[in-house]
This record gives structure tokens, sequence and C-alpha cells, in this order.
């Protein structure tokens, strides 16, 4: 090689091999130089990314970790340009974040990295991966990379955006990422093309617990579909009894809509958020799935109102002076009962033999029934031959009471 050669040269594989040779010395901060010229002088795609990569780890064991960072960052970008399956990155983002956490001062925004997977997941169609990214991201919407995945987010979510073309926001990415952008903005508008609307009877704001009611959702489709899968999230606090879903696949036509009935009882007091009802669909001449979902409503449901009932049988045991009186009690409404008492009038002239005029009752549950016995006597006189009258009262806390019944004994 001349001396002009040597002093001018541009030959990558010179730098990279060179590289190789301070970082095996431990030389890593001029590896990473070496490396970093490597790449800047190959053509070939493959060995350009393996000379950033190369540089980037040299400069993460330099602990130059603000350096490495902008390396591996530049590593991403080079590869999306050139892999067929942006996912196969992926892991690449956990390097990303670690040497993130390292760096005191990194020059790469965090949800400037956030935003780049987030649209790669976009772009594959990956919905679960997508939605469980999202959700434990905290989002900094102070940050214009952050703002731009809330409003991604929304408009994915949006049952307007295919209708009025809305776009994804420019927030100057890597021109190596265009083409995912480009991919994942016409994913995201196709996640709009079925709007899903649930709607509940104004009345409903205020219902009592066990009260069943009505809710219907009407799906509206903006271009030719087939329906896959309708799911109604009703939470822990009710159930659905009916349903008019459709069998499924269900095809629709541009504009066509359709409406879907549901009965529903809440099971709890409290306040119980219903929906979305989330669909999967899928357009003819296109390969995969595509998800949306609808509003949610809130409706507030009321402890039910405690329903008592008494009632009082007699057998005559000895004729006109001794009597069975069997008691029973029925909770006829929509809640569990706690702590019932029953108290049992009885006459001057007619003493209990057996039993207690109090009977106490921890829990009565929905629909229970619980009976006792009382064994009373006459008073040994002519009072029996006019009868006399036996009440019972149902009492509930604070001695509110339920329910009362009466039965009469004796008298001829």
């Amino acid at each position: 090689m001349s001396i002009f050669r040597r002093i001018f040269s541009r030959d990558p594989e010179q730098s990279f091999s060179k590289g190789r040779e301070a970082f095996d010395k431990g030389k890593y901060a001029l590896a990473s130089k070496l490396f970093e010229k490597a790449y800047q002088r190959y053509d070939i795609s493959n060995m350009k990314i393996i000379s950033i990569e190369n540089a980037a780890i040299a400069a993460e064991y330099a602990d130059n970790f603000e350096r490495s960072l902008e390396l591996y960052y530049r590593t991403i970008c080079n590869k999306v340009r050139t892999e067929p399956r942006p996912k196969s990155v992926l892991p690449d983002f956990d390097k990303v974040l670690q040497i993130f956490r390292l760096s005191e001062k990194p020059s790469i925004p965090l949800f400037n990295i956030f935003l780049l997977k987030f649209l790669i997941l976009l772009s594959e169609r990956d919905f679960d991966q997508l939605t469980s990214f999202y959700k434990k991201l905290k989002i900094d919407t102070s940050d214009k990379y952050g703002r731009a995945i809330e409003e991604t987010w929304a408009l994915i979510h949006s049952s307007d955006t295919f209708e009025k073309k809305k776009q994804l926001p420019q927030v100057g990415l890597p021109e190596e990422f265009e083409q995912i952008f480009r991919k994942a903005e016409r994913v995201m508008q196709r996640c709009s093309l079925c709007e899903i609307i649930l709607e509940a009877d104004n009345k409903l704001e205020l219902i009592e617990k066990g009260t069943e009611f009505p809710l219907s959702t009407t799906l509206t489709a903006h271009a030719p579909m087939s329906i896959q899968k309708i799911h109604f999230k009703t939470g822990t606090k009710g159930r659905i009894t009916t349903s008019s879903t459709p069998e499924l696949p269900l095809k629709m036509s541009t504009g066509e809509n359709y409406s879907i009935l549901y009965s529903l009882i809440p099971n709890l007091p409290g306040e119980w958020l219903l929906g979305p009802i989330s669909i999967v669909y899928t357009i003819p001449s296109e390969l995969g799935e595509y998800p949306a979902t609808g509003n949610t409503i809130t409706i507030n449901v009321n402890d039910a109102t405690p329903a008592l009932k008494l009632s009082m049988d007699s057998k005559t045991i000895e004729e006109d002076l001794e009597y069975l009186v069997v008691i029973s009690v029925a909770n006829v409404g929509k809640t569990t009962l706690q702590n019932v008492k029953i108290v049992t009038e009885i006459p001057e002239e007619v003493k209990i033999h057996e039993g207690t005029n109090e009977k106490y009752i921890s829990t009565l549950g929905e629909g229970e029934t619980f009976q006792y016995e009382i064994l009373v006597r006459f008073a040994l006189d002519e009072s029996h031959l006019s009868g006399h009258i036996i009440k019972a009262n149902g009492f509930i806390k604070d001695n509110q009471r339920l329910a009362k019944c009466s039965v009469k004994l004796g008298g001829s």
C-alpha cells in the first residue's frame, strides 16, 4: 500500500479490523471511533449495521453511555430501513432503554424511543402487545413525543378517524421510519372503519340492584367488512341475561347499520361501568384483522330495598288451651338481610310454654326462608272462649319494621 493509500485510506474493512484489534486490547473508546468510521464508509447494508452496532457496544464498554445511546438508536434506524419484519428490532429497544437509564444527560428524549416502538407495533398490527405497552407507559403530555403517543392512541379508538381522514401527528421522526410511519397511519385509519355506539335509556341513570334493564348498541360500517368477534365488557358488578348478538361472521356493507339489544342485571350497588363493546373485523382483499372499540356508560346502582314476608300458622295441641304456632320468615327482596328480629306480641291471658317472643336471625339471603315454632297456652279460665290474636313483627337494623302478621287462637 502506498503512503497516499495509508494516509487517505477509505477502506472500511481496514477500519473495522483495527476496531476489532482495539476492542480486544481494551481500548474501547478508540474501537468505537474506528467502528463508526467503518460504518460511514461501508456501502453494504449488513456491514454498516454490524459496524454501527459494534461502535455502540464499544462506547458502552468505555462507559460513554451518552454516545452509546446515540449509536444504538442509529442501529435501530439502520435496521428498520432494510428489515422486512420491523418487529425483529423490538429487542434492540430494550438495550436502548437500558443505556438511557445509565446516561446522565441523554440526548435522545425517552418518549421519542417509546414512540418508535409504538409505531412499529401499530404498523405490524400487534394490537395485544400495543395495548400492553401503552398501559405500562406513564405518558408525559408536556413532551411532544408523549403527546404524539396519546393522540395516536385516541385516533386508533376514534370512530371518525377514517371518515375525516385524520393523520398521525408529525413530530420529526428519523427518515428511516418514514415507511413505518405511513404504514402505521394506514393501520390507524383502518381501525376506525366501524363505529360502535352503546346507548342506555336516560331513566337508567339510577337503578335498583337486581332490577333488569335494557341497553342497545349500533354498529355502523364505513366500508365493506366481516365482523369476526363481538365482546361486551360488563365488569363484575352485574351480568348479561339476554342478548341479540348475531351469528358470526357478520358481513356488512358500506353505510350499513346493525343493532344489538342486551338485558342486564346489576348484582352489586355502586357505580357500574359498562363497556366498551369491542369487535374484530376483516376487510375484503386485505390480510389480517382490525379491532374497534365503542364508548362506555356509567350506571349508578342503588342497594335494593329490603323486603320481608311474615306468616303464621297454628295447630291445636290441646283443644282450646294449647297451640303450636309456626312462624315463617321469607326474604322477598333483592338484597341480603342482616340481623333480622322477629317480635311476637302475646296477650296477657296467653303464656309461652316453649320458645321465645323474640327471635334473631343473623343473615337471611335473597329468596331464603326461615321457620321456627312457639308453644302457647291459654289461662285455665273461660277467656279462651272469645279467642286471642297473636301478632308478629319483623324488624331489621334501627328497629325498622318490614313486615307484620297475626293469627287468632281459640274462640267459640
